[in-house]
């Protein structure tokens, strides 16, 4: 091992393991600076940074030998848009299960999305599906797959879905502020932009913190911060500019999820003003680059 991280302050000979799969993509990326940066947040544990390739931050590389022994996995990898055939969805989340299973994890922490609702406001986990693109179907047949209705599943870990909003830092509007690109924005009436839930990385490992911890482990829980966001808002805070656009008919002006079940599992209000989201997105990308 040569960059196993070792958040909070517990003994290392006291401490459990977490197993992170992709942690060389983008997310993966934001959510080690923000560990890092942020140790106690996971107290009482160690990560193990899994990849597909050795690098100065991978611990283990998937070809290379069996996993290590680990208490729980976090599965960050997946299939998006543009990047690869959307059904492999389904064999990665089913190749997470089976390395927990062989590195002794008593649970797994899968990435979903909030393309799974559609446009929606205030989606909590039991509302209906409506995904409007072939990404929202591909996660949603991910997640199925890990809970047939007829399976014995007594000798498998156990899995939780996380429904994960726009990522700060991680979606295509921060794509367009990085590249320095013209904005458009959509317009919903007069000065309202489409609103979006956003989950920080520091709301993702508080959802992992808490999951980890929970003895009422759910199979579906919404990741997000708890207060939507107009994407403008996001604009104004970074002093990026941009027009307005009067919304065609296929524009979504709100996908938003209800945090209420993470709010319980966590005990926090998990409110992050567009400012904040803004000053740890530069501070997380600095670190990450």
């Amino acid at each position: 091992m040569t960059s196993v991280t070792e958040p909070g302050s517990a003994d290392l000979s006291t401490k459990k393991t977490l197993l992170v799969l992709g942690s060389t993509g983008k997310l993966g990326r934001l959510l080690r600076a923000c560990i890092v940066a942020s140790p106690d947040v996971l107290a009482g544990w160690q990560i193990v940074w899994g990849a597909r390739r050795a690098g100065d931050s991978v611990d283990w590389v998937y070809s290379k030998g069996p996993p290590p022994k680990a208490d729980a996995v976090l599965a960050l990898w997946g299939v998006v848009p543009g990047q690869g055939d959307l059904s492999d969805n389904i064999t990665l989340a089913h190749q997470a299960v089976q390395i927990a299973k062989d590195c002794g994890a008593a649970r797994v922490l899968h990435c979903s999305s909030s393309a799974v609702y559609g446009p929606v406001r205030e989606a909590s986990e039991n509302s209906a599906l409506a995904p409007l693109n072939a990404y929202g179907i591909a996660k949603i047949e991910m997640e199925q797959s890990l809970f047939p209705d007829s399976n014995d599943k007594s000798e498998m870990p156990n899995s939780c879905v996380m429904r994960l909003a726009n990522v700060v830092g991680a979606d295509s509007l921060f794509g367009a502020i990085q590249h320095d690109q013209p904005m458009t924005l959509d317009a919903f009436g007069i000065g309202q932009s489409p609103i979006r839930s956003y989950a920080t990385p520091s709301v993702i490992w508080r959802a992992v913190a808490a999951l980890l911890a929970t003895d009422s482990f759910p199979e579906i829980v919404n990741v997000a911060s708890s207060n939507p966001v107009a994407m403008h808002e996001l604009l104004d805070a970074v002093d990026c500019p941009f027009v307005w656009r009067t919304a065609p008919e296929t524009a979504v002006a709100e996908v938003s999820l209800s945090v209420a079940r993470l709010r319980r599992l966590t005990g926090q209000t998990l409110v992050v003003p567009p400012e904040e989201m803004i000053a740890q997105w530069r501070k997380l990308t600095e670190a990450a680059e």
